[in-house]
């Protein structure tokens, strides 16, 4: 299993970073040019991108990768699993909200196993890299 976390330091109050990271289409700006969108909606009609909803990641009508919320924690955790996935046999995500000083740390541990020898620590780096310069472009724009 390879592991790994990115931290990122955010100056909104950590009510206004939970927000933006709790819908879907931030991570779209995040991880462009992958396009992201809801393709199975939360039980709860007032916060569709909310517990149990799936998004969907790709490019145009091809978007194979299917994550799931698994645990939300409002203004602190929210955690996915990727589902549905022939070359990763575990996939976890968690993205922890705490506040720091007038901001917000965020801390965006994943663990991953893929099904294919040396593929974990191969996509672990390449995804961390993705994730790190995501997270500081949201960090610019928020």
């Amino acid at each position: 299993m390879s592991t790994f976390q990115v931290q990122q330091y955010f100056t909104q109050k950590p009510e206004q970073v939970f927000a933006a990271f709790s819908k879907h289409s931030i991570y779209a700006d995040a991880f462009w040019p992958v396009q992201i969108e809801r393709v199975k909606d939360a039980a709860d009609p007032l916060n569709p991108d909310g517990l149990g909803s799936i998004r969907a990641m790709g490019f145009g009508f091809i978007k194979p990768i299917r994550e799931q919320i698994t645990a939300v924690e409002p203004n602190q955790l929210i955690e996915y699993k990727l589902i549905n996935n022939p070359l990763v046999s575990h996939h976890l995500g968690r993205l922890q909200f705490a506040a720091q000083g007038e901001g917000t740390l965020l801390t965006y541990s994943i663990e991953f196993v893929g099904k294919l020898p040396l593929s974990s620590l191969i996509v672990s780096s390449n995804l961390k890299m993705v994730i790190k310069l995501g997270l500081a472009k949201i960090a610019r724009k928020l």
